[in-house]
């Protein structure tokens, strides 16, 4: 885990039938802000793609890396002066042979989305 418990952490975990949403906190003491935005932070969206992959990783317990993004939009600037607590909602399908999962993921707050994406996430080998 690169990010989790530096950039995020996780506050709780409800699993439903089709996927799990974890609610997670943005760190606003992360490098990363003091290097992206001093002042103003605001949250790099690969990191948000990264925190995604930490979280399926989490939810599947196994190492994931990713195959292919087949759509990510940047919706809304997220930060953690702003936007302290977030959703971070995860579908996954898994492949026939148990190696990759097909995912539909979001980053939301009760008011907006931030950010979504769908990609393929395979088992590292």
């Amino acid at each position: 885990m690169l990010l989790k418990d530096k950039f995020f952490s996780i506050e709780n975990t409800v699993i439903s039938n089709d996927g799990v949403t974890y609610q997670i906190r943005l760190l606003s003491d992360c490098d990363c802000y003091r290097g992206h935005f001093p002042g103003k932070p605001v949250s790099p969206g690969v990191c948000n793609i990264e925190m995604i992959r930490e979280c399926a990783e989490l939810f599947t317990g196994k190492d994931l890396f990713i195959e292919e993004i087949k759509q990510c939009r940047l919706t809304a600037v997220s930060s953690p002066a702003i936007c302290p607590s977030l959703d971070v909602a995860i579908k996954l399908i898994p492949a026939s042979d148990n190696t990759a999962y097909e995912i539909n993921a979001s980053i939301t707050d009760q008011a907006r989305t931030y950010m979504s994406l769908k990609g393929i996430f395979r088992t590292k080998q």
